[in-house]
């Protein structure tokens, strides 16, 4: 029993002290663990420091961080009476600790202790206390410097990954910044693109508008000679006719002598009008039938397609991309915007399209380059590219180093090619997810090179190499083939 004290007086001074912490706990919020500063309530009743829950919104629904009911900036309601209660709090706290900065606070006794179990400060008397009954105490000393010693470690931990931090911030600034400038030159490019477009569909435009003008002339220009020749025909057998009426009316022999002729005469004036020939007028359908489609297959002529794109935004830092995306060159390093798809540790490329399940066919355009790679990849899922590009990293392709191994190629599982390439230019692909196959062949000579048997895992990406260009000679392209565009027609 605690000297000079009660048993009865002894449990309500515990019994206050445990009923003050529980009050003070009420009054700290739920985000920062501190007192509430500038305290607000949200519409389900939960309070919180009003810059705490501000910050808690920024990048994130606007819910109760507690009960995650919704809310809004429009239902924070300032908390006068919690805002006063922890002022007051505070203020006697203050006044205490300038009183009594050394006693406990449950028997007022100095405090030489700290409990590690409840993490405060405690007497010699709360060592046989009932409420520190088999807890592990320490002296003040030892424990401050002991926890001053794992703060010094955690702020040093803190500091760096403030700065871990400020450098993934930058990174999301140098995006959003490579972004505001790639979006113009997109629209741009977009409208440069459709513009070609624009002007087919113009020129397409002015050739039928041309050509029906055309055919208005020259049918007018019919019509108006057959209707010049009816007229003169016509006023001919209107002479004819009243030169009739004044041959009736001549004596007997005048009229017969004259009869002769006249017939032969009114033979050759009495024909039938020619009839109206077909295709007098224009030809609607030559020029709305199927219209949009017709001039959409004209279209097919001056366009490229490719079975896919080059991803620029996987592109290495070597790497340039042509406009079209369809072929790429390796012009020297520069500094590119840093995100998790691009590769950094060798002048790789990825195609836009990933496979996962079906049968695709590709070709490569190889140019004079030849230091290459050609194959897929399997990206890892949102991390960086691993250094080593092998089939047990996820890489799977042939290729061919500068004068190595002669005219042979390799493959990223170590084997070698039995088939002499000879002067390479074009390499056919084939995948199939389905069968876990993907064969290589020379596309010219239509010959195999080499076929891994994987299963692959998942979708995985046309992937290339580009090799730097000699010292003194023009970067070479690699290109993709274009495919040949067949329009099928059929009855539904």
């Amino acid at each position: 029993m605690e000297k000079g004290s009660s048993p009865s007086t002894s449990s309500s001074v515990a019994l206050a002290s445990s009923s003050t912490a529980t009050f003070k706990e009420e009054l700290l919020c739920p985000i920062c663990y501190e007192p509430f500063r500038e305290a607000v309530t949200l519409c389900c009743g939960h309070n919180f420091c009003k810059s705490c829950v501000s910050r808690s919104w920024e990048h994130r629904h606007h819910v109760c961080p507690v009960c995650k009911e919704s809310s809004s900036f429009d239902d924070l309601r300032v908390n006068h009476t919690l805002n006063n209660l922890v002022e007051m709090i505070l203020k006697e706290e203050g006044q205490r600790r300038g009183r009594s900065t050394t006693l406990c606070p449950l028997h007022h006794e100095e405090a030489k202790l700290f409990c590690l179990e409840d993490k405060e400060l405690t007497c010699f008397i709360c060592q046989s206390s009932k409420q520190h009954e088999g807890h592990k105490m320490r002296p003040v000393q030892e424990t401050a410097a002991d926890f001053r010693a794992k703060l010094k470690n955690m702020e040093t931990s803190l500091r760096d990954k403030a700065k871990d931090f400020g450098a993934v911030h930058r990174s999301y600034e140098s995006i959003s910044k490579h972004n505001q400038v790639e979006a113009a030159r997109l629209e741009e490019q977009i409208r440069r693109e459709f513009e070609k477009l624009h002007e087919f569909l113009r020129d397409q435009e002015k050739a039928l508008v041309a050509q029906l003008q055309e055919e208005t002339r020259q049918k007018h220009n019919l019509i108006e000679g057959k209707m010049k020749q009816l007229a003169e025909e016509s006023r001919a057998l209107l002479n004819e006719a009243r030169q009739l009426q004044v041959d009736l009316k001549e004596d007997d022999y005048t009229f017969l002598m004259t009869h002769k002729n006249r017939k032969r005469r009114i033979a050759c004036t009495a024909e039938e009008p020619e009839a109206v020939p077909s295709g007098m007028l224009l030809d609607v359908a030559k020029y709305l039938g199927s219209l949009q489609y017709n001039v959409w297959k004209k279209m097919l002529d001056i366009i490229t397609v490719v079975p896919f794109s080059f991803d620029p935004n996987s592109a290495a830092g070597w790497l340039s991309v042509s406009e079209d995306l369809a072929s790429v060159t390796n012009g020297g390093y520069k500094l590119l915007v840093e995100n998790p798809e691009r590769f950094t540790s060798a002048p790789c490329i990825l195609g836009s399209h990933g496979f996962s399940t079906g049968f695709h066919i590709w070709e490569v355009d190889l140019g004079g380059i030849t230091n290459w790679r050609v194959g897929v990849a399997r990206p890892r899922g949102g991390t960086h590219w691993t250094f080593h590009h092998d089939a047990r990293s996820g890489f799977w392709y042939i290729y061919h180093l500068p004068g190595k191994d002669g005219e042979t190629c390799r493959a990223s599982n170590t084997a070698r090619s039995e088939a002499a390439l000879g002067n390479l230019r074009r390499i056919r692909v084939e995948l199939d997810c389905d069968e876990g196959e993907l064969s290589f062949y020379d596309a010219d000579r239509k010959s195999h090179i080499y076929t891994f048997h994987e299963k692959f895992g998942g979708t995985v990406f046309p992937y290339f190499y580009v090799g730097a260009t000699p010292v003194g000679a023009e970067p070479e392209a690699l290109r993709l083939c274009p495919l040949r565009v067949r329009i099928h027609e059929d009855i539904p």
